[in-house]
């Protein structure tokens, strides 16, 4: 059935107004503790809902790609730098840089 203007109630029938894209992005696999998370390799697969390609502090970060699991009380190592959750629904807190060995 073709769409007329202006939109009828039915035209809207099946669309998902929650549907967000998430985006993958590697970290390491995390560590309850700070000491030697910069060592770590970024070899896990993560996602978030932020418009950048690495997460931003207020960004949920999840375990799937469905954004169903979040990650919680952990750091997570990306690389040069490294995000902090200090709570549980998966929101980064900051974003820190690796210093240099």
């Amino acid at each position: 059935m073709p769409i007329a203007y202006p939109y009828r109630f039915s035209d809207w029938y099946g669309y998902d107004k929650d549907c967000t894209t998430l985006t993958q992005f590697p970290g390491s696999s995390g560590q309850m503790g700070i000491k030697f998370i910069c060592d770590q390799s970024a070899n896990t697969n993560y996602w978030h809902n932020g418009s950048a390609s690495y997460p931003q502090v207020g960004d949920t970060v999840y375990t799937n790609s469905a954004g169903t699991t979040t990650t919680a009380n952990r750091y997570i190592n990306l690389g040069l730098s490294y995000l902090t959750f200090s709570n549980l629904n998966g929101v980064v807190t900051s974003l820190d840089i690796c210093s240099p060995p």
